[in-house]
């Protein structure tokens, strides 16, 4: 009998289903030990601004992992950047230390987002400002 690439295809409709796989979710990561925030915390100004008791509970992204699409992520090399949302084509690069916050407690999330506020020194950790509040100076 002829294999399945030998025999022909057939004209029209063949009236079978083939179901196509996405081999996104069954990607091997990579073996590598998992890292915390208490691992790098002395090379992030943003991790200083945390009780030290926290970092341990915060786990860093290994690198070449994929970042979800439309999930939240802090890049602790990028403050001014805080909280992102990726668009599923980034991967972390060697060196990039990135916080998932569907790793992380709610309380620990808004204190990561807090230090990123106070690191790029937003007043009161608010977020950027919004067109309505920038203040316009006349010309002179």
């Amino acid at each position: 009998m002829a294999g399945y690439a030998d025999t022909r295809v057939p004209r029209g409709t063949s009236r079978r289903w083939e179901v196509l796989m996405s081999d996104e979710g069954t990607e091997r990561q990579p073996d590598r030990p998992h890292h915390t925030a208490a691992d790098v915390a002395s090379d992030h100004r943003v991790l200083r601004q945390l009780p030290e008791a926290l970092l341990g509970d915060i786990p860093l992204l290994d690198q070449g992992l994929r970042l979800e699409r439309r999930a939240e992520y802090i890049d602790l090399h990028d403050p001014g950047r805080a909280d992102f949302r990726a668009e599923g084509t980034e991967v972390v690069k060697p060196g990039q230390h990135i916080v998932a916050r569907t790793a992380v407690t709610a309380e620990a999330w808004n204190e990561l987002r807090g230090a990123c506020e106070r690191v790029v020194r937003r007043p009161g950790g608010r977020g950027p400002r919004s067109a309505n509040e920038v203040s316009v100076r006349p010309a002179a």
